[in-house]
């Protein structure tokens, strides 16, 4: 009797409840697939990584935060293709960060590393410049440092710059040596995200039960990292034109910068950053192993290193300046770590010479002027500090 019952239902009931279960799954695909907005584009912006936890797909075409968003057959921010051999006289920098690099909410042809391809071109022309926008969102500096040694081989950098953002201190941990289990998970996934339409559904209807049956503030924060990952990929919300514009502001001068006073603004306040970076603070841990990791590889001769500051000063309410009410601070210990045998730069100084009205987002996910102001500042510190002797010597080769 047992033997009988247990017969019917590996031969009956299990493949019945398999084909049932598959046809839901199907079902539920064509229905997403017939539901979808093609205005999105191709699902799949983001795929799951075993060690940097996710990168960007190749040959994408959809939106993110709001404006095109295209990513070439190397899987980063480019309308162009290139060939992973250098042709004769060209300089290849790659621009690690996170979203800030890659231009959330930004054009591409108004994002930092692409008008700093500009800036290059129109200084020594007899160049053949290539910036690669490799900045992917959400990315720290550990993920930047993983996805440098990943790809630094082939990619063949004649200069590689890290920007930096202050939400760099924390956030994904790299997985250097994944497992054979994570790993095969990982491509599973990643196939899932970049062929199954209905792969977000199934995340988020998993993640609402996690939340629902354990009410953990984790996977509420996961549920909520999701909705919000799901509104940048729409089309929905793009920035004003206004701010996606280049040019029309005014500079003030140097004897304005130095005699400004933001009139009612408190005494500045203590910098706990900087505090926490010359104490070496545990908190940060990652963090400072990370860019020792970057000055280590410039050290063994693998590749020349620089670090891009992100910053900007808070704005003077009612005046239309900027002004240092403490973060100045911050900003020069910053430099004062990453410039320790690396160059650093900052865009935090230049900021003060510009109206903040002019200047859309200067301290977050900078737009259009502001990341014209970047775009300079990068470009007068390679071109004075850096370039020049690395230069000739790529140019040979």
């Amino acid at each position: 009797m047992i033997r009988t019952t247990l017969r019917k239902l590996l031969t009956i009931a299990l493949p019945a409840t398999l084909a049932a279960g598959l046809l839901a799954v199907l079902l539920i695909e064509v229905w997403v697939r017939l539901a979808w907005d093609d205005s999105r584009g191709r699902p799949g912006f983001f795929l799951s990584d075993p060690v940097r936890g996710q990168r960007l797909a190749a040959s994408y075409d959809g939106w993110f935060a709001g404006v095109p968003a295209h990513t070439n057959s190397l899987g980063f921010r480019d309308t162009r293709e290139y060939p992973l051999a250098k042709s004769a006289g060209t300089f290849r920098i790659l621009v690690l960060g996170d979203s800030v690099t890659f231009g959330h909410g930004a054009l591409y042809e108004t994002s930092y590393p692409f008008l700093l391809e500009q800036r290059l071109r129109e200084w020594r022309p007899d160049v053949k410049w290539e910036v690669w926008n490799l900045g992917i969102p959400g990315y720290n500096t550990a993920q930047e440092l993983a996805y440098l040694k990943e790809v630094g081989g082939s990619y063949a950098p004649d200069l590689v710059i890290v920007g930096f953002f202050l939400n760099d201190f924390s956030g994904f941990d790299p997985k250097p040596n994944p497992g054979v289990i994570d790993r095969t998970a990982s491509a599973v996934l990643r196939t899932m995200q970049r062929y199954v339409y209905s792969t977000e559904l199934y995340k988020r209807i998993y993640l609402t039960l996690r939340f629902r049956l354990t009410e953990s503030k984790e996977n509420q924060q996961r549920l909520q990292h999701l909705e919000s990952e799901d509104a940048l990929l729409g089309r929905a919300g793009a920035a004003d034109a206004s701010e996606q514009k280049l040019g029309g502001f005014e500079r003030v001068s140097d004897e304005d910068v130095r005699a400004f006073e933001c009139r009612g603004a408190g005494p500045r306040g203590n910098s706990d950053v900087a505090a926490a970076i010359r104490g070496r603070s545990p908190e940060f841990t990652p963090w400072f192993d990370a860019v020792e990791g970057f000055r280590a590889l410039q050290h063994a001769g693998k590749y020349r290193i620089a670090f891009f500051i992100n910053m900007a000063p808070d704005i003077c309410g009612g005046q239309d300046r900027f002004f240092d009410s403490g973060t100045g601070e911050d900003n020069v210990a910053l430099l004062e770590f990453l410039g320790r045998d690396t160059p650093a730069a900052s865009s935090w100084g230049e900021f003060l010479y510009y109206r903040p009205s002019q200047m859309p987002a200067a301290a977050a996910h900078s737009l259009g002027n502001s990341n014209l102001v970047k775009a300079k500042a990068l470009f007068e510190f390679l071109r004075d500090r850096v370039l020049p002797p690395l230069l000739p010597a790529a140019i040979a080769q």
